[in-house]
């Protein structure tokens, strides 16, 4: 049975480990995908009509560029309002490959979500929004495995973001860095997502 949570809780595994199968789960068939992006670093298709689209672009063609992906829930919890999620923030740590460097970005999700019999829930459309997406060198994946013990996976509660980040930015100049990512940077964007 997938709950609200959980359907968003097995699109992340499906994402980050690779499981394109598993997208069937949790999309309607015809489900429609939208993305847009702020930042020029990545490149996705402004839309995906689909799940076996939506498993391809997400997931199989997602996975040949990055690797050890973990993606993050911003939230204290998961606001639903008849179906509708909105403006979730979300954080990606990831490696890739090509590049021998850490990929860490930010962003937000709308979600629409139908409920089916026996209280299975389904995407039906889904946008998602690229803010920010950085790139470091991390030739040995060090830093890249060091931020994400930091961090619990997959919902990731603001305070926790905050004092995790603030607290490696202010450690070392290096990682001053983090301090954009942490959540009191997130600024809600002033139109309305549409998915």
């Amino acid at each position: 049975m997938l709950t609200h949570k959980s359907l968003l809780e097995a699109y992340v595994y499906a994402k980050d480990r690779c499981c394109p199968s598993l997208i069937h789960d949790i999309y309607e068939p015809n489900a429609v995908l939208s993305i847009s992006t702020s930042a020029s670093a990545v490149a996705f298709p402004p839309l995906v009509v689909g799940a076996e689209g939506i498993a391809q672009t997400l997931v199989t063609d997602f996975s040949k560029r990055f690797t050890h992906c973990r993606t993050y829930y911003v939230c204290d919890e998961l606001a639903v309002n008849n179906g509708r999620i909105e403006q979730l923030p979300w954080l990606v740590l990831m490696r890739e490959e090509e590049t021998a460097s850490l990929r860490i970005g930010r962003g937000y999700y709308n979600w629409q979500l139908n409920q089916h019999p026996e209280e299975i829930w389904r995407a039906s459309e889904m946008h998602i929004r690229i803010d920010h997406m950085m790139l470091m060198a991390d030739v040995a994946g060090d830093l890249l495995q060091t931020l994400q013990s930091f961090l619990p996976y997959p919902w990731l509660p603001p305070r926790v973001l905050d004092s995790s980040f603030g607290f490696i930015g202010d450690s070392n100049e290096a990682f001053a860095f983090l301090k954009e990512f942490r959540s009191n940077k997130f600024e809600l964007p002033r139109e309305r997502l549409s998915a």
